[in-house]
């Protein structure tokens, strides 16, 4: 992967909103899949793909500014939001605006 070149923008609160609704409408197959670190490392979290969804389909707001991966060229968002049980969690996705889908990098309990 290339380390050089146009920078794309990254997304706004609201922009990033509608790519992450439009995933969760469409389905996994749409884009809106967990990495293999999102689904099966840090168990002892307690959080489960369940948790991710119910906190991404509610209201949310970026926890810090977006960073830019060069190595995978992607914008990584943080995303303050709630747990199933009302518990504030963080979730961080990888963003492919090109193809409107999502990757959730990882997640815990603030």
């Amino acid at each position: 992967m290339s380390t050089e070149g146009y920078i794309p923008p990254c997304l706004s609160e609201e922009e990033l909103r509608s790519l992450v609704d439009d995933s969760l409408e469409n389905g996994p197959e749409s884009g809106a899949r967990p990495t293999f670190h999102a689904l099966f490392d840090h168990l002892d979290r307690n959080l489960s793909l369940d948790d991710v969804i119910h906190g991404l389909d509610r209201p949310w707001n970026f926890d810090r500014r977006p960073v830019f991966n060069k190595e995978e060229w992607q914008w990584k968002y943080y995303i303050a939001t709630e747990s199933i049980d009302g518990d504030e969690i963080l979730i961080i996705i990888a963003v492919d605006t090109l193809n409107r889908s999502f990757e959730v990098v990882t997640r815990w309990r603030q």
